[in-house]
């Protein structure tokens, strides 16, 4: 089961009061529903159409407390995927009365579909938590939280994704609204927001799976970066070593090694004998101990020492 499945199973079996499960509703009928109008609107059908069974069955759960609906379910195999889509069409005789009370439909005349959510559902700070609830269910997604972090809602116009968007960030969230393929995406990258929003809708048991894998990736993140920083100063290390062994190894061919004073003769030797060694590494061998700054002090003194002759014999040249 994907993550994304794992959440929604969790959020079909939420207890809530009436007025949270009417908003909930509203949410999944907004975000998964379809609504069919025939005979001049003298027969209004749902028809919700989901890959996910909580969903399905979580819409059927709420509608049949607010409406004594006939529900009809297919399910059908998608080609070339794994899992079932579940088509549920819904009649009932007072359909668009209940589809005007939650804002889906207004009447003028005939009944036409509204994108914008209902100001009266979610008055209640419960009953907003309870619509995003339903909108996950209706249309959202979660990626597994050991690759990149990505939740999202699919909306089928930018209205009704722009006012979810705006739900959403209502609690301090950083939702954004992207166009896709004849659709609109509600999205969070934020790892934090994610986390949060999971705790809004109720999903305490995916909060603890996603923060414990996101806690486990940030660490191994953090020992990668420690490596990669240690392997970057050990390759600079040798690098250095390297030019400063090439360097003694020149005053020693022109035979000025010997006339070195004994502080930077004793460096010299060291570098030479421990070439895989740090500067506070070598300062310790030395007697007495030296810091850091007083062995990179006498390197290069040498180095520039060896500079200077190098330049002098090329001008004689």
């Amino acid at each position: 089961m994907s993550f994304s499945s794992e959440v929604k199973d969790e959020l079909s079996r939420i207890s809530a009061e009436r007025d949270c499960e009417l908003a909930e509703l509203a949410a999944i009928i907004r975000m998964s529903g379809s609504i069919q109008i025939t005979g001049g609107g003298s027969t209004i059908n749902i028809k919700v159409i989901t890959e996910s069974a909580s969903t399905a069955r979580r819409f059927i759960q709420l509608l049949k407390k607010f409406l004594e609906a006939e529900v009809e379910i297919v399910v059908t195999k998608e080609k070339m995927k794994k899992h079932n889509l579940y088509e549920v069409t819904a009649s009932a005789p007072d359909m668009g009365n209940f589809l005007e009370k939650i804002g889906i439909l207004f009447k003028k005349e005939r009944f036409y579909i509204k994108d914008n959510i209902k100001p009266d559902l979610i008055r209640k700070r419960c009953c907003r938590k309870a619509y995003l609830r339903g909108a996950f269910l209706g249309s959202g997604s979660i990626s597994d939280p050991k690759g990149p972090y990505h939740m999202e809602f699919v909306a089928a116009s930018r209205e009704q994704a722009e006012s979810l968007a705006k739900l959403i960030n209502g609690f301090g969230l950083s939702a954004r609204v992207a166009a896709r393929k004849g659709t609109f995406v509600v999205y969070l990258k934020n790892g934090d927001d994610i986390r949060d929003l999971l705790g809004l809708i109720g999903a305490s048991e995916s909060l603890l799976k996603f923060e414990d894998i996101r806690v486990l990736k940030e660490m191994r993140n953090s020992v990668n970066r420690l490596v990669n920083c240690e392997t970057a100063n050990l390759n600079k290390t040798v690098d250095a070593a390297i030019r400063q062994i090439e360097m003694i190894n020149f005053l020693k061919q022109i035979g000025v090694y010997e006339h070195l004073p004994p502080g930077l003769k004793q460096v010299a030797e060291l570098r030479v004998k421990h070439p895989d060694l740090s500067l506070k590494e070598l300062g310790q061998l030395m007697t007495p101990p030296l810091g850091k700054s007083g062995v990179n002090h006498r390197l290069k003194k040498l180095e520039e020492f060896a500079e200077k002759i190098k330049s002098k014999r090329e001008e004689e040249l």
